[in-house]
């Protein structure tokens, strides 16, 4: 039997997603199951470890129902980055929950760590915060009983959730993460491609927990489990995580070539090629480690995204999902009314963690509907501050988004997009780019695609979204913002 498929599996922050995909980029098989999240107190955020495994296995059993694995050639694993397992090396048990790249648990620690805060961002070209795995590892270090001497004996593991999975589909073979995943950790020198020791050392972090870091393209072992659905062992020749792979499904290869994926949260990502310096809260990563050859990018981070839907219908109760905050938002203009979800500090490229949410300039005129709006207007302000700093630091002149995640369906939020960042939004057909950034690397990596000429091929347009506000609309609107940003900020001391 020719194998003519690769499968993608795509873990993120609300559930995962298993992809099988053709020799022509199309999908001929998906499943998707979610996964709990947890905030045992303010400011933390967990899921069970062993939820996000079982969905991923729960995916790909359905997918063995009505589709014969042996007839792929290679796996790739893309990922929410800096959440944070800690496992029994003996049982694969996990020894806590997993600490999500959301929760600020560990800030006491970064505090901690302010008189080395300059060596972090030199050598990781992270700034230091509880975003990234480090500070996690060591919260755990600290507050579980008996891990840290567990760790000294070589008992525990760490990894984010490409190796969680990596150990659980391969029968707990590998133990592995790829340069794009250390390289979010906030203890890796993404230039050396290596874990710092004297960062690790000025953490405590002891080096045996730490994964075998190999290219994105490397050889990760083979899938095994689950077993009634790899009857045949399969091999997994990708591993990438999440932001990057989507800028490498939106074939964004090109300097300048920008994505934005608006999911939970937003990341919007421009390929560099060569390592750029971090300015002004964008920060430079390893875009794809490919056979060797490094490969960068910068990236903006923002925390609240399409989750602030989920706020306004769950928590504020005033729709009952997207849809409905779409369509409410559709029947009035931006009207003076201000949401700044910074709900538990705001990211790039403020990196205010006492930043705190708020809703300004209403009156009694308004009502839910200007809230919406607000809402979905809040997620392209957030992307604007980052083309910002694109445009005038880095000197790149972002004229066109490459959009993907659930938002980008929405054709009133991509037009908002359009309108308050000033470029032109293309929207391609096949909206599962972080998955297909998976799937190409390993697809390259098998050789069932030949270059990335021929992947840029696969790419095609949905629909593209032109700018219709004149440069004074545009102004009044992003001062209005900037202003109710400065108002947020600090707001715990």
């Amino acid at each position: 039997m020719e194998q003519q498929y690769i499968l993608g599996i795509d873990q993120g922050s609300t559930g995962s997603k298993v992809i099988v995909v053709d020799k022509s980029g199309e999908i001929v098989r998906k499943a998707y199951r979610r996964i709990e999240s947890f905030f045992p107190q303010d400011g933390w955020l967990e899921h069970d470890a062993d939820n996000i495994w079982n969905s991923v296995k729960d995916c790909l059993l359905e997918i063995a129902e009505s589709f014969d694995l042996s007839q792929v050639c290679a796996i790739g694993i893309t990922n929410q980055r800096e959440t944070t397992i800690l496992w029994d090396k003996a049982t694969g048990r996990p020894l806590l929950s997993a600490i999500s790249w959301q929760c600020t648990r560990s800030q006491s620690i970064i505090d901690r760590w302010a008189p080395f805060a300059d060596e972090i961002l030199e050598t990781t070209g992270l700034i230091s915060n509880p975003y990234y795995s480090a500070s996690k590892i060591v919260w755990a270090l600290e507050n579980v009983a008996g891990l840290r001497e567990r760790c000294e004996r070589g008992e525990v593991l760490f990894g984010n959730v490409n190796t969680w999975i990596l150990w659980n589909l391969t029968g707990g073979k590998s133990h592995m993460t790829d340069s794009s995943n250390a390289g979010r950790t906030m203890a890796f020198d993404v230039r050396k491609n290596d874990w710092s020791d004297s960062l690790l050392d000025k953490m405590g972090i002891p080096r045996s927990i730490l994964p075998k870091v190999i290219a994105c393209d490397g050889d990760f072992g083979m899938a095994v489990e689950p077993r009634e659905a790899f009857k045949t062992p399969v091999p997994i020749r990708a591993s990438i995580g999440d932001q990057m792979s989507a800028l490498f499904g939106q074939v964004c290869f090109r300097p300048g070539e920008a994505k934005c994926t608006i999911g939970t949260s937003l990341n919007l990502v421009t390929y560099t090629g060569p390592y750029a310096q971090p300015t002004k809260g964008v920060l430079p990563a390893i875009a794809c480690n490919l056979g060797g050859a490094m490969e960068y990018e910068v990236e903006g981070g923002v925390n609240v995204a399409g989750s602030i839907y989920d706020w306004i219908s769950d928590q504020l109760g005033i729709v009952s999902g997207p849809e409905e905050a779409n369509a409410l938002a559709e029947q009035v203009g931006s009207d003076g009314v201000y949401f700044v979800p910074a709900f538990g500090g705001l990211y790039a490229p403020h990196w205010n963690s006492g930043a705190r949410a708020l809703i300004i300039g209403m009156s009694k005129f308004h009502d839910k509907r200007h809230i919406c709006r607000a809402a979905v207007e809040s997620i392209a302000f957030q992307a604007n501050d980052v083309v910002e700093v694109l445009r005038n630091d880095f000197h790149v002149d972002v004229r066109t988004l490459k959009v993907d995640g659930g938002v980008s369906r929405s054709d009133l939020a991509m037009q908002i997009f359009a309108d308050i960042t000033d470029c032109r939004v293309e929207r391609p057909k096949n909206t599962d780019s972080t998955s297909m950034g998976a799937v190409f690397v390993a697809g390259l990596a098998a050789g069932l695609w030949k270059d990335k000429a021929e992947i840029r091929s696969l790419w095609k347009l949905d629909r593209a979204f032109e700018p219709q506000l004149t440069p004074q609309q545009r102004k009044t609107l992003t001062d209005g913002w900037n202003e109710a940003v400065r108002r947020s900020l600090d707001w715990l001391k």
